[in-house]
């Protein structure tokens, strides 16, 4: 079973779980490295409730915050299955 595997099948457990992570990936070239490299961020939706004057009403949107940031799937996967386990 290949890396993209395991995340896709922690990302289910733990939508699940009632949790919905967003993965973005970025693309730079390093310099040091001599190399192009890939940086990801793992987002986790959290929902607010904003308050409006002149509706005199609240509405609840969906926001995403950033919790993590990587270089690698393997530190990537390792993230997810430290969130599972904290689930309990």
């Amino acid at each position: 079973m290949n890396i993209n595997q395991n995340i896709n099948k922690l990302l289910y457990a733990l939508k699940q779980k009632g949790q919905f992570y967003k993965i973005n990936s970025f693309q730079f070239y390093s310099e040091k490295n001599d190399k192009y490299c890939t940086k990801y961020q793992v987002l986790l939706r959290t929902t607010e409730e904003i308050w409006s004057l002149e509706e005199d009403k609240s509405k609840t949107i969906e926001i995403y915050k950033q919790r993590y940031e990587c270089y690698s799937k393997i530190d990537l996967m390792k993230y997810f299955m430290e969130e599972y386990k904290g689930m309990g």
